[in-house]
């Protein structure tokens, strides 16, 4: 439905280089739609652990406190200290709507605030990750620090027009945490069109890691991975890494397969002819990690390189519907590499197409902006009080001020119904003398 639109001042909300190319896909395609964009993301680097000597044009880079470790007081700090100058140059420029990426959770609690005293703006919240749910540190969730790291977050989601997260997974987790029912808008990378022409050594495996090599990584269970394989064929596996423990995992698996170390490769056409030279790409992540959807498993993907993978969530439901790679059982180590054996190269060149196939319907550039499209104008048809036969119009709504009582928003009102619905399908006849204990 075509609707008249007017330019939009919209502000994008990053907190990190990782997932600035995210930031920077929304300002090209707000930019396509008309609006005046602007992107905001810290002076300092996650990935370098330094300061950001080659800036972006078009990105505004606020300050953030250094640090060396990904967990510590002085990220948390830093990121905080990063929000409060977003709220600041938001209260400058006073956008009309205003993207914020998720993390930091900070982020969540200084852009409602500022949508409480300026109801008119749109706000929407893009959760790309979810901390402290994500950190491979099963007795740290219970702490007081996680409790306290996610109150950050939750309680302000309600805020949002608009509320994203990455994957179905993350999704699920938000809804069972506030009740909210947040909109997927999957995690894209750009598009290459590289030639997938694989070379593949029927008497070798040969594999390949993709991505930084960190605390969620799951060294130890690849290392026995890779013993097993390995001890029923030879093995070559190619590295395309970096991280903090990048060196241990070449000194421990040198030992037991033939590694193979590119080192960081940025050109598409020769990562792309690494890729061709291998079966799987691995996505082996700790089992106590909670994340749908990998940023390697969208380059294995999208180059037509079928995925052994250890996720649940998005990534297992995939592999086990499309039959684009090998979901790993745990407890059968053996069975998961005799499957993976028993794959004859007809077969694995059939994945490969249908990865790269699933890819471009689900999960490219494309279908990520024909996504967002369709939730914005509907959006903008529900505003303009045009009605949209199949969807759910996005209702105005008037915030309260600061200290009035705060009512409920569009994402949080449908939440609620839900549960009514279920209630009443599950409440006792009025004759029933039975009492619920609520825990």
């Amino acid at each position: 439905m075509e609707t008249s639109r007017k330019s939009l001042k919209t502000a994008i909300l990053c907190i990190s280089d990782v997932y600035l190319s995210r930031g920077l896909q929304l300002k090209k395609f707000y930019e396509a739609r008309g609006d005046e964009v602007r992107v905001y993301t810290p002076d300092y680097s996650h990935r370098h652990k330094t300061r950001i000597d080659t800036p972006i044009k078009g990105v505004t880079y606020l300050p953030h406190r250094p640090y060396q470790k990904n967990l510590s007081w002085q990220r948390l700090a830093g990121h905080a200290q990063f929000a409060r100058e977003c709220r600041s140059e938001m209260e400058k420029w006073q956008p009309d709507r205003i993207h914020a990426l998720i993390p930091a959770n900070s982020l969540a609690r200084e852009m409602a605030g500022y949508k409480r005293l300026h109801p008119q703006v749109k706000l929407y919240f893009d959760i790309i990750d979810l901390w402290p749910e994500s950190l491979p540190v099963e007795w740290f969730q219970k702490t007081p620090a996680a409790v306290l790291w996610r109150h950050q977050r939750n309680p302000y989601l309600k805020y949002a027009d608009e509320l994203f997260t990455e994957c179905a997974l993350f999704s699920q987790v938000i809804h069972e945490q506030t009740g909210l029912n947040p909109e997927v808008l999957y995690w894209t990378i750009e598009d290459h069109q590289e030639s997938i022409e694989p070379r593949l050594d029927p008497g070798r495996m040969s594999l390949c890691y993709l991505g930084s090599v960190n605390n969620i990584i799951d060294l130890d269970y690849m290392e026995q991975f890779l013993q097993a394989l390995s001890d029923r064929v030879p093995v070559d596996l190619h590295l395309i890494a970096n991280g903090e423990k990048k060196q241990e995992m070449v000194d421990r698996f040198s030992k037991i397969v033939h590694v193979i170390d590119h080192g960081l490769v940025y050109d598409p056409k020769r990562k792309q002819d690494i890729f061709n030279q291998c079966s799987f790409g691995l996505n082996l992540m700790k089992s106590s990690v909670v994340i749908g959807l990998s940023m390697k498993a969208l380059d294995y993907l999208q180059a037509g390189l079928p995925v052994i993978n250890s996720l649940q969530g998005d990534l297992k439901e995939w592999i086990d519907q499309q039959h684009c790679g090998i979901n790993i059982n745990r407890d059968s180590l053996d069975q998961t590499i005799t499957s993976i054996l028993s794959i004859p190269i007809p077969d694995q060149l059939a994945m490969r197409q249908r990865a790269a196939r699933f890819y471009h319907e689900v999960l490219s550039l494309d279908a990520f902006e024909k996504h967002l499209a369709q939730i914005l104008d509907r959006e903008e048809a529900a505003s303009a009080g045009i009605s949209t036969a199949g969807t759910n119009p996005v209702k105005t709504r008037t915030l309260p001020k600061p200290k009035e009582k705060v009512r409920l928003s569009r994402i949080e009102r449908k939440a609620r119904e839900n549960r009514q619905s279920r209630d009443d399908l599950t409440k006792p006849a009025a004759s029933s003398k039975r009492k619920t204990r609520h825990k």
